[in-house]
């Protein structure tokens, strides 16, 4: 009775000009065989919540691999072709099996394939043939495809944004499994996807939101009876891809007609609150001038088009340039990514005045560097532990991180990206962001985390590869019309048809 288990997770990006190799992926999580259970162990992956079902159903797990690349542009052929074939190599040699368990991202891709994971999923099916049951975990900004959904028995996405149900979404899809592995379910898997995408940041899953009412309702779907889950999937829109949308995916128990209507109502209830995903945003120097006149104590800025959590390189100096110009007597941080400039504050040492160019040395597309005079007060090794979200309790590495003081600023430059869930990466350079009255925080989400009744949080827009106005995204494959570049009255559907 085994079930071989894998995970293979990167969020692409079509605007980013980053291609992530296997080094990419060694400074986040990668483990094969033997080491994958111990690697896993504790930690808040869908993965570790999978393997836990599996194990407490008396069933025998057979780890394959493990590789988490976080975010970026694309995968490098080369090697998403190697841990392909690692995870089917692995499943081959496992067989017989009863089951196959994946913990997937959704919306990967490599330099050539805008749908690894369904050739995955595809490949996976032909190995093990048509009756031994195929569940996989996704990311609610998961690009789901036909492909996928025809491979995989069971499709099911996180329900949170920011991400905090890793570990609960591979335990639901893995519940559905066990199920159909003892034969008391049979799941069949549904999607239905429309022509339009909504801004990431508008998608958060609590409070008075679009998105928390869209979940309640997938719930409820639940709690019915009527689907044995309800997935929602807002899709990573930094995709220039021509058949993206707006998903809704459905797993009903012998009931394929429930699990498409359950699907359908998913995206038209997205579609009916489009527009209430629009955030309002202001310009960068707008921004630090209204954090400054704000009456809350602390300010959080999002630098909302340069999430590297979306697959920005974090190397924007769009804000940085505002607080240079209005700031430096506010107690305020920043970071942005420089390996260049790192390297030259770790050679200066601390102590020293060191006058060097800051940001768009990865990207210069969108910005140019900015001319920075600044002390350098510390220097650290730039590793930490996340405290939350999708990858709690895993290791996050910064490389060589400087902090540059300028007047009351304090400028973190690190040499590696690294995703943001709270304020890990400040906490790792030794600045309690609580003291600052302005916090720049990379991403257009998790940032809420910390919020509190004395701290208050802007949005900025602009040019990059993660900008919260897809309107302005000059959009060459994607085909036209679709909302929010087009006014449509109604939605068009991407004719998934039923499987």
């Amino acid at each position: 009775m085994k079930v071989a288990i894998a995970s293979f997770e990167f969020e692409g990006n079509t605007l980013s000009s980053q291609l992530h190799r296997r080094e990419d992926f060694a400074r986040k999580l990668f483990a094969e065989g033997d080491a994958i259970l111990p690697a896993i162990e504790h930690r808040d992956l869908a993965i570790t919540g999978g393997a836990e079902v599996l194990r407490g159903a008396g069933l025998e797990v057979v780890p394959i691999l493990v590789a988490h690349g976080g975010s970026g542009g694309r995968v490098e052929d080369a090697f998403y072709r190697d841990i392909r074939d690692r995870i089917l190599a692995g499943i081959e040699a496992a067989r017989p099996l009863v089951g196959v368990f994946l913990a997937l991202h959704g919306a990967m891709i490599s330099e050539e394939e805008n749908d690894p994971e369904g050739e995955i999923l595809v490949r996976v099916r032909a190995l093990v043939g048509p009756y031994v049951p195929i569940a996989a975990s996704l990311d609610l900004h998961a690009h789901v495809t036909p492909q996928m959904v025809a491979a995989a028995d069971v499709l099911v996405g996180y329900e949170t944004y920011p991400h905090e149900d890793a570990h609960g979404t591979g335990r639901r899809a893995a519940e559905i499994l066990v199920g159909a592995i003892q034969g008391r379910l049979r799941p069949v898997t549904r999607l239905r996807r429309i022509d339009a995408l909504v801004p990431v940041a508008g998608g958060a899953t609590s409070g008075d939101t679009p998105m928390a009412a869209v979940r309640r309702s997938a719930r409820k779907a639940e709690r019915e009876g009527r689907v044995l889950s309800a997935s929602y999937f807002p899709v990573q829109p930094w995709m220039d891809i021509a058949d993206i949308g707006i998903a809704g995916v459905a797993v009903a128990n012998c009931d394929p007609a429930a699990a498409e209507a359950v699907a359908e109502e998913i995206v038209r209830e997205i579609w009916d609150r489009r527009r209430e995903f629009e955030i309002p945003c202001l310009s960068p120097d707008e921004a630090v001038r209204k954090a400054l006149a704000s009456p809350f104590r602390r300010v959080l800025i999002s630098d909302a088009p340069d999430c590297v959590g979306g697959g920005a390189p974090g190397d924007a100096p769009a804000v940085l340039a505002a607080l240079l110009g209005q700031a430096t007597d506010a107690p305020s941080a920043v970071l942005v990514v420089d390996p260049a400039a790192a390297a030259a504050a770790r050679a200066a040492g601390v102590g020293a005045r060191l006058r060097t160019k800051v940001g768009a040395g990865i990207d210069p597309r969108f910005h140019s560097p900015v001319e920075v005079d600044a002390v350098v007060e510390s220097l650290h090794p730039g590793t930490f532990t996340y405290a939350g979200g999708i990858s709690a309790g895993t290791p996050g590495n910064m490389g060589v991180t400087a902090v540059l003081r300028a007047g009351q600023l304090r400028i973190v430059v690190p040499t590696y990206a690294t995703y943001e869930y709270g304020d890990e990466q400040y906490r790792a350079a030794g600045i309690d962001i609580g003291n600052c009255r302005i916090a720049v925080l990379k991403n257009p989400m998790n940032f809420r985390t910390l919020l509190d009744d004395e701290t208050t949080w802007l949005m900025v827009d602009g040019p990059g590869p993660t900008t919260p106005r897809l309107q302005s995204i000059d959009w060459r494959i994607k085909r036209r019309p679709f909302w929010p570049c087009d006014d449509l009255p109604e939605p068009s559907f991407l004719g998934d048809t039923p499987l």
